[in-house]
């Protein structure tokens, strides 16, 4: 359908981007078509701000070029007017009482849902995700093995035997989805201990991934570029390969992280700050399970205990190594003195020590030690 704008005979020196009209101001060098482009580039690097601040840092010499363009062009509508300080300020005033009602909303929503918190429920919806998961990955696994995609050399008794215990694993897991679905009902309305739905929790796994993947890719960033002078600096070649390697890894991991598309909350885990889609058994494509799962739960104490007592193993084993201090001498009376000077320190050190007991040390040294 025709907008007014579409349909209007247009004046001359005006022109319609579809939505508004423009008109070069005077003494402006570009033209319709750059501040067209100028001002889609601009709102591309705001509405992308949130998600690759550094497009600014990178693209700054367009976004000056874009600010100059945009500069030079104003809107054409009949009595058009720029809104007033007074009418911002009270179009930010709502925004205000909005967000503040729907945080209020919120809160009364987290109470009601508090009430309604059941621990075993929350246990078993967190079990649930991981049975669901796993049966996932032994189906696709199961599929591949039959369809000859996996292992392709593999003996036909050894893949028939591989296929039975998968068939075998399936069954068991798919058991567990169905025992556990009547008990956790809809895993999205199952309230935590403070009363917040997997759907509140995933904005602040969002944010938090969100804020780990920006300063993640600032401090790679910088670390190549230490790197770089590192590698032009340095000659030896077994430290050249190490810095090499070390680049090869920041490099692939820069470009994984560049490659994640703008994601919103719903694309979370509810339970870890990391993308639902990347909890799995196969990396890639997936990076691991979610760790707040019972079963990788499980796994992690296990490890960490295994940490401690590996830990505790060494330090006890250090302690016992630790060789006693060696003997030192009570003082030393070097060698080539003139007589009458080690007369005198022998003296002194007499005083000090009535009982020590003087022995040849190195380099002619005159050594004394307690007495035995």
């Amino acid at each position: 359908m025709a907008t007014e704008l579409d349909t209007q005979v247009l004046a001359d020196g005006v022109f319609s981007d579809g939505e508004r009209l423009w008109r070069a101001k005077p003494g402006a060098t570009s033209t319709f078509e750059e501040n067209v482009a100028a001002r889609a580039l601009f709102i591309d690097l705001h509405q992308d701000e949130f998600w690759n601040p550094w497009r600014f840092e990178e693209q700054a010499a367009e976004l000056e070029r874009t600010q100059r363009v945009m500069q030079e062009w104003e809107r054409a509508e009949p009595n058009f007017k720029c809104k007033t300080k007074r009418q911002l300020d009270a179009q930010m005033a709502r925004w205000d009482r909005d967000f503040q009602r729907k945080q209020e909303r919120r809160e009364l929503d987290r109470q009601e849902h508090l009430k309604r918190f059941d621990p075993a429920r929350e246990q078993a919806r967190l079990e649930l995700l991981e049975q669901q998961c796993v049966l996932t990955h032994k189906l696709e696994e199961v599929a591949r093995l039959r369809s000859g995609d996996r292992f392709p050399a593999m003996p036909a008794n050894r893949r028939a035997e591989q296929v039975a215990e998968l068939d075998r694993d399936i069954e068991r897991h798919r058991a567990a989805v169905d025992r556990l679905t009547p008990v956790v009902g809809d895993p999205e309305d199952v309230p935590d201990q403070h009363g917040y739905l997997p759907r509140d929790r995933r904005h602040s796994t969002f944010y938090f991934y969100r804020e780990r993947r920006i300063t993640e890719v600032q401090e790679i960033r910088e670390r190549l570029s230490e790197l770089e002078t590192q590698l032009k600096a340095t000659v030896d070649k077994a430290e050249r390969s190490k810095l090499r390697t070390e680049r090869d890894i920041k490099k692939w991991r820069l470009e994984k992280l560049l490659a994640v598309p703008r994601l919103e909350a719903e694309d979370m885990c509810a339970d870890c700050a990391t993308p639902a889609n990347k909890h799995g058994y196969v990396s890639p494509p997936f990076d691991f399970p979610c760790p707040a799962w019972p079963g990788q739960r499980a796994i992690h104490e296990k490890t960490m205990k295994l940490f401690e007592s590996f830990q505790r193993r060494r330090d006890a084993e250090g302690s016992e190594a630790t060789p006693a201090p060696k003997p030192e001498p009570l003082a030393i009376v070097p060698s080539g003195l003139p007589i009458t000077e080690v007369v005198q320190r022998l003296q002194e050190l007499q005083v000090q020590h009535p009982d020590a007991e003087v022995r040849r040390g190195r380099a002619n040294r005159w050594e004394l030690w307690p007495a035995k």
